[in-house]
């Protein structure tokens, strides 16, 4: 359950690890229900802090938990 108070990037990590740590990009932005021009750049911040890492697959763009 996700706690209204629970800032989007926490829900976003949230959401990777309770899935196995990995989700395509559409998937993610479905669980989250924010639009892409919010999702977009707190993806790419968390992306430059070495917490997700982004790679494109062949159905779509997929967003990984690092570990570490």
């Amino acid at each position: 359950m996700t706690s209204f108070s629970q800032s989007p990037r926490h829900r976003i990590l949230w959401i990777l690890a309770d899935n196995g740590g990995k989700m395509e990009r559409s998937r993610l932005r479905a669980r989250t229900d924010m639009r892409y021009e919010l999702l977009n750049p707190l993806l790419e911040a968390l992306a430059l802090e070495g917490r997700i890492k982004m790679t494109v697959g062949k159905h779509g763009e997929l967003i990984s938990l690092m570990v570490g």
